[in-house]
């Protein structure tokens, strides 16, 4: 009987050359990588490992079929030394067999379904990975482009720093050469100054030309101007006595008619027009051809039409 049992396991054995131990390690390893950390690189091992069970397992199935043949030639040939025990045995050793290789095919279907949910699992992080490294790039090349604005800006400052920081050349300003003091240079400067409504700094000035040239045929003039001042500044007393040093000091001057005329003017700001009245009187006699006599004519003729209005009742 053990020899029909042993007989019975070669003949598994040759019919089933593919049945090792190492098909079932192979299913534990690849167990093992899936239920790691499955990375792309290695998905493609897996899959590799998952196919070549796939076509053992097709292998043991035609073993199986061949086994079932070889089993009914047995049983055709046990009336010529195999006994029944013999058959009975190599149909148990079938039976596990077969059950063996349904639980292996088993095994690989929910490998496969395992090996699925993660390959899926690996393809969205691998996906959801390039979405992000797509959303990254951008960013960055949008950073890329502001840095080089403000690159330029910076070029740009830059550029107007060094500008206002360098200093320009300083221009020589050309020398003018003043024109020497004269005593007409003099004269002139003081009456521009009156002229421009400057007249306590023209009075300053017409005095200094008296120290400067005491003996001048413009000291007349000067000293009318003197007097002129005054008068515009509404000084009247010190314009009075200005006048009267022009009359009493430069008698022959074309300039007395002018004095006379505005010292009486100036009594009668002051409200004398008794004083008034004789400087005119007195300017017409002296000088009776001149454009200031006929200025004082024409005054007196309104002072007496004034004083005949007011002793009528």
């Amino acid at each position: 009987m053990k020899r029909g049992i042993r007989a019975g396991w070669v003949l598994i054995k040759r019919l089933c050359p593919g049945l090792r131990s190492a098909a079932i390690l192979k299913l534990c390893g690849v167990v093992l990588l899936i239920s790691g950390c499955i990375t792309a690189g290695n998905s493609e091992s897996l899959r590799s490992d998952v196919n070549q069970l796939k076509r053992e397992v097709y292998a043991q199935k035609r073993e199986v079929t061949g086994l079932r043949k070889g089993l009914g030639s047995l049983e055709g040939k046990s009336a010529k030394g195999v006994t029944k025990e013999t058959l009975e045995a190599i149909r148990n050793s079938q039976e596990m067999l077969y059950d063996r290789l349904t639980g292996l095919s088993r095994n690989i279907q929910l490998l496969q379904g395992k090996f699925d949910e993660k390959n899926y699992a690996v393809d969205k992080a691998l996906s959801g990975n390039k979405a992000e490294m797509t959303v990254l790039r951008s960013r960055v090349e949008e950073m890329a482009g502001e840095v080089k604005q403000l690159m330029a800006r910076v070029q740009v400052l830059e550029k107007r720093f060094n500008a206002l920081s360098t200093k320009p050349p300083t221009e020589k300003k050309p020398i003018v050469k003043q024109a020497p003091v004269t005593e007409t240079g003099v004269y002139r400067k003081a009456l521009d100054t009156f002229r421009g409504g400057k007249y306590k700094e023209a009075r300053k000035q017409f005095k200094d030309f008296f120290r400067r040239y005491p003996d001048s045929d413009l000291s007349d003039n000067a000293q009318f101007w003197i007097a002129e001042s005054y008068y515009k500044e509404g000084v009247y007393e010190d314009a009075i006595l200005a006048y009267e040093t022009l009359i009493r000091k430069f008698p022959k001057s074309d300039k007395v008619p002018g004095a006379m005329l505005k010292q009486a003017y100036s009594f009668l700001e002051l409200g004398d027009k008794n004083t008034t009245k004789v400087i005119l009187s007195t300017l017409k006699e002296r000088f009776p051809k001149s454009k200031e006599a006929k200025l004082a004519e024409k005054k007196l003729q309104v002072l007496d039409k004034n004083a005949q209005q007011k002793k009528t009742p």
